[in-house]
This record gives C-alpha cells, sequence and structure tokens, in this order.
C-alpha cells in the first residue's frame, strides 16, 4: 500500500502535489513570537489536529479556518464616519456664492471686516467639506489610544465631489479677491492663503500674490469709485514670510510644481521682499556703521585728555584710528561669516561669483529653491544626481539661471 502511493505521487509534477497540498499547509498555525503574549486557543489547536489527519487528496474543498472576532481589525487610516451629503455640499455652495454676490453688487467700496466676514464664511464650508467630523465612539478612541506610539498618516477618500466643491469655492474666493472695489489687506490675504491650503488649490495663490502687490487702490470716499496705482516694488506690498512658506508647503504636498516656482517668483523673488528684509534686519546695524566714526572719533578725544605723553591732537588720532580699525576690522569678518555660511544648504548651493550682499538679501529664495528640490528629488543622499526627467531638467535649468547651482559636484556625498 506505501509503496502504489509513493508511485502515484511520483507521476504528479511538484506545483499539482503543493496545490493538491494547499489546505494543509494553509491550516498551518503561526508561529507567535515570544515577545508577543498570546493565550492560545484550544479549539484552534483541536481543529488543526483534525486537518492534519487528512489526507492530502480526499478533500478538494478546504475547510473554512476559524477566524477569532474579538480583536478588531486596525484600520488603515482615519475614516470618514458619515459620508459627504451632495445637498448640504449644494446648499453650502449656493451660499457662498450669494454671499459674494451680495459683496461684488454693492455699491461704494467694500468694508476690511465685510470681506473678511465672506472669507470666514468659506472657511468654515471648507472645513466642512475637507475635514469632516470623525465618530467619536469607544471603539475610534481605543483603536486611536492604541495606534497613538506609531501615527498612521492620514488617508481620506476624495470623492469627485469634494473635488469640485473645492475647486467652484477656490474660483469664487479669488473672484472675491479680483473684485475692483475691494482693497486687498494683509489681513484677507492671510484669510485668502489659509482657505487655499485647507482646500489644497495652491494654483490660485500666486494670482493673488501678485494682486496683493499690484492691483490698483481705491480711493475712499469718491463716487464713482477712483483707483490709484501702487508702487509694487514698496516694501509694504511685500508677502509675508510666513504666508509665503505656508503657499510653498501647500504646492509641495500637492506636486504642482509649475504653482511652486510661480510661488518664489511672486514672493520671495521680489524687491518689495529684500526691502522688507533690509529693513527689518540690517537697517539697524548699517545706521550704527554709520555712525561709528563720529563716535570713534568722540571717544578718541575724551581718552586723548586721560595722557600726558604727547600732544592731545596726536593722542586723538591715534586713538580714533586704533578704535576705527577695530570695529572696521570686527565689522568685516562677521559679515563674511554671515554672507558665506553654507551649513544650512542642502542641494542648491550659489554659484560662484555670487556678490556676498547678494546671497544673504537672497538667502530666503535660495532656502525655498532648496526645500523644492529636497521635495522633487530622492530621499536617500546616496542617490541624489540620478534625478531625470522633463520636470527635473526644467528644475535645473531655473534653478541655474537665478545664480545658483542644484547638485554641485564637490558638495555631493563622497565626492568632496
Amino acid at each position: 500500500m506505501r509503496s502504489r502511493i509513493l508511485r502515484t505521487e511520483a507521476q504528479v509534477c511538484q506545483l499539482c502535489s503543493f496545490i493538491s497540498t494547499g489546505p494543509s499547509v494553509r491550516a498551518r498555525p503561526l508561529r507567535i513570537p515570544t515577545s508577543q503574549k498570546f493565550r492560545p486557543f484550544s479549539s484552534s489547536q483541536r481543529a488543526f489536529a483534525t486537518r492534519q489527519s487528512t489526507p492530502p487528496n480526499s478533500d478538494l474543498k478546504p475547510h473554512p479556518t476559524s477566524v477569532p472576532t474579538s480583536t478588531p481589525a486596525q484600520p488603515d487610516g482615519p475614516k470618514l464616519s458619515t459620508p459627504i451629503d451632495a445637498r448640504v455640499v449644494e446648499s453650502d455652495l449656493s451660499k457662498a456664492a450669494s454671499l459674494r454676490d451680495d459683496l461684488i453688487t454693492k455699491d461704494g467700496i467694500p468694508s476690511d471686516n465685510e470681506t473678511e466676514a465672506v472669507l470666514d464664511a468659506y472657511q468654515k464650508i471648507a472645513n466642512d467639506l475637507m475635514n469632516p467630523h470623525e465618530d467619536a465612539s469607544s471603539t475610534s478612541a481605543i483603536l486611536s489610544i492604541k495606534t497613538a506610539a506609531k501615527p498612521r498618516p492620514i488617508t481620506r477618500p476624495y470623492s469627485p465631489l469634494v473635488d469640485g466643491a473645492s475647486r467652484r469655492l477656490s474660483d469664487l474666493a479669488l473672484s472675491v479677491l479680483q473684485h475692483p472695489p475691494i482693497f486687498i489687506t494683509p489681513s484677507i490675504l492671510r484669510r485668502y492663503v489659509n482657505l487655499q491650503a485647507t482646500l489644497r488649490r495652491p494654483e490660485t495663490l500666486p494670482t493673488a500674490f501678485h494682486l496683493y502687490s499690484t492691483k490698483p487702490a481705491p480711493v475712499e470716499g469718491s463716487s464713482p469709485v477712483k483707483y490709484k496705482e501702487v508702487n509694487p516694488d514698496k516694501s509694504a506690498n511685500s508677502i509675508e514670510a510666513k504666508l509665503a512658506d505656508l503657499a510653498l508647503q501647500t504646492a509641495i504636498e500637492n506636486k504642482n510644481l509649475g504653482t511652486a516656482m510661480d510661488i518664489v517668483d511672486t514672493t520671495y523673488d521680489t524687491k518689495a521682499f529684500r526691502r522688507t528684509k533690509f529693513i527689518r534686519r540690517a537697517l539697524l546695524p548699517v545706521t550704527g556703521l554709520a555712525l561709528a566714526p563720529a563716535a570713534a572719533y568722540a571717544v578718541a578725544t575724551q581718552l586723548s585728555l586721560y595722557q600726558t605723553t604727547m600732544d592731545p591732537t596726536v593722542a586723538t588720532n591715534v586713538a580714533f584710528v586704533g578704535i576705527l580699525g577695530y570695529i572696521g576690522f570686527t565689522t568685516v569678518v562677521g559679515v563674511v561669516a554671515v554672507t558665506t555660511a553654507n551649513d544650512q544648504m542642502e542641494r542648491v548651493t550659489w554659484a560662484t561669483g555670487m556678490p556676498l550682499r547678494e546671497r544673504w538679501i537672497r538667502e530666503e529664495e535660495r532656502a525655498a529653491i532648496d526645500k523644492i528640490a529636497m521635495a522633487w528629488g530622492f530621499r536617500q543622499i546616496w542617490r541624489r544626481g540620478e534625478e531625470e526627467g522633463e520636470e527635473w531638467e526644467a528644475l535645473r535649468e531655473w534653478v541655474a539661471r537665478r545664480g545658483m547651482i542644484l547638485d554641485r559636484t564637490e558638495l555631493m556625498e563622497g565626492m568632496e
């Protein structure tokens, strides 16, 4: 009998033999590591023993394995508690359109509070649309505590309904800013950027930044409304660094390279932004440096009175030269140290011959471009320089036109 079974198995290929013995293989118990303390179920052990005694070719239908139902399955990410109602979304969009129409059809110049109220209403609609309330049941609370040590990435299913609604709401908000009598204040621009970041629609942000800097300002009290030109290079028309960072991060998260480049062009790479940086960070030191010779001469004059070894005029000149030389040497060393620092650079560095003043005044621009290169390139350091494709070549050319170098060879890993 044993020899007959062996001869029968010899005529079957290995793949067919593996398929025929599939139920018994799948019925093998899992080996649980000793570090995890699970209590074995006696019923599963008995079922396994029964399946082991069954011949492999006697039954073609595998027996269903028993799965414990006491432990709930861990979800892949936070799920929506209730499906989005299309009627509610349409009602919110109709309300948003009505608010926009009431604002732009008003006679005269709308006040800043009215415009901010409309954008605040849009923000509430966007929050309800993109971040609906999650289920606060006991099961979800237990799962949130269980996965608190290793949080999972947030993955939400976005339907075509949500995509279309977010696009319509974004267009409505842009039409509010494009209305000629509305003057875009920093507070209004901040609300608009936060709204587009919530909607994940960074495409209109460069247009909004351009409007903020170049849109004619309405004249208060004029009827009909008159407008006056604004200077886009004025420091008051610069975009705040925090808003520019938020807009750039939104474009990077949505993998929109063209929008990210336009955001850099309309925020960091403007005369207004550079003038604002100079006024806030360099005006006081430069003023002190300009007044240093007069202060040094006054101090030297007073010091010459405390000596009797030389003429007071000669002593004044000697002290003046010494104090001024010390201030000048210290200033030069500090400026060179600040403008030539490159520890913060990752992949984008300055080209040879770039003036030191340009390096300092355009550091935020270089850092933003560096962030874009880090987002579109390989994450592994040892794979840097291997990127290819139309987008990457366009990015490399765009960086080179700005006096910068992407992935300088002598600064790459292992190429020192």
